[in-house]
């Protein structure tokens, strides 16, 4: 069963933007560079060429990867304000501290932009709760309380 990867518009743009990049700019280099490789007839000995199919059979299979992983999508909708689901950004406090994490799809989660996914620890507490509720999440090392803020 092939997976689903959940992504916001903007993360879809700039994965089709990429794979534009590679078709249209960096595979075509490579290819040229084969080219004139090839033309310097000893193919034997030749570096160049090695290097240079190399360089084609990483670049078309990330290009097929990309493509195969692109034909998976579902473009996350916003969710409402008025519980947490993708695309909110939402502000949970324990011990007295506040944090703000965005929800997004588990390929655009990075923990130093407290962008997390709802299948994390606590993307899984919070998903689909509403303001003021109390969630207990469920970490790998302990457990711990967090009550929801806000929503946006």
């Amino acid at each position: 069963m092939t997976q689903v990867h959940h992504l916001t518009k903007d993360w879809y743009k700039a994965k089709l933007a990429e794979l534009e990049r590679l078709k249209n700019e960096e595979l075509p280099a490579v290819l040229k560079r084969l080219k004139a490789a090839i033309e310097q007839w000893d193919l034997s000995e030749n570096a160049e060429y090695e290097q240079g199919m190399e360089d084609r059979a990483m670049l078309e299979k990330k290009i097929s990867e990309l493509e195969e992983f692109l034909d998976n999508v579902e473009i996350i909708e916003w969710a409402t304000m008025d519980t947490v689901g993708y695309g909110n950004k939402v502000t949970v406090e324990r011990d007295g501290k506040q944090e703000t994490y965005e929800i997004v799809g588990s390929w655009e989660v990075n923990i130093f932009d407290n962008r997390i996914s709802l299948d994390s620890p606590v993307g899984l507490a919070i998903k689909w709760k509403k303001v003021w509720e109390k969630v207990i999440v469920d970490s790998p090392r302990w457990e711990y309380e967090l009550k929801i803020v806000s929503i946006n």
